[in-house]
């Protein structure tokens, strides 16, 4: 069975937050529906389209996700590069594991009434990466490398996800 995956773009609506025109500032919040654990979502020309939208010529763009068991992830996007990063997860992080997070006779902050059983899925992020990048953007094109793209990655299972972006400068 192969574990490659193709990289996806999220299909998702999004919410203007806010604008100036002086800076250029804009804010803008991508809904959007994952499908499963271990899925790469390409970002990279929604965040241009922010950019352009701002207005900015010199300046940054951030990339956030308020999710504890995603990341926001600049790397290529390649499906070799997806098969391995999901083997290297399953092998140090296994879903099937033991999680002190999912014990219940352990754990008692932070609980909602639906719990998830996602213990492997907050131990992945903090191997995966971050919850936020910041790019910078030079006349008005966010610089990325050649083959760089940026992505978000769900950790957990398939779920309703957000993603902020905020471009930001002159």
């Amino acid at each position: 069975m192969s574990t490659r995956r193709a990289l996806r773009r999220p299909e998702g609506t999004t919410t203007l937050l806010a604008a100036t025109s002086s800076p250029a500032i804009r804010t803008e919040v991508l809904h959007f529906h994952t499908g499963a654990g271990l899925e790469f979502w390409d970002l990279t020309e929604t965040v241009r389209r922010v950019v352009e939208a701002a207005g900015v010529r010199h300046g940054q763009v951030t990339v956030h996700t308020p999710h504890t068991t995603t990341s926001v992830v600049v790397n290529e996007a390649e499906r070799g590069f997806f098969s391995d990063f999901c083997r290297l997860m399953n092998g140090l992080v296994p879903d099937g594991g033991y999680y002190e997070h999912d014990d219940p006779a352990l754990r008692t902050e932070n609980i909602q009434e639906d719990e998830l059983v996602n213990g492997h899925a907050h131990c992945r992020q903090v191997l995966a990466g971050t919850s936020s990048v910041t790019l910078p953007v030079v006349d008005g094109e966010v610089l990325l490398g050649t083959w760089q793209r940026v992505m978000f990655l769900e950790l957990d299972q398939a779920r309703q996800r957000r993603v902020i972006i905020h471009a930001q400068g002159a």
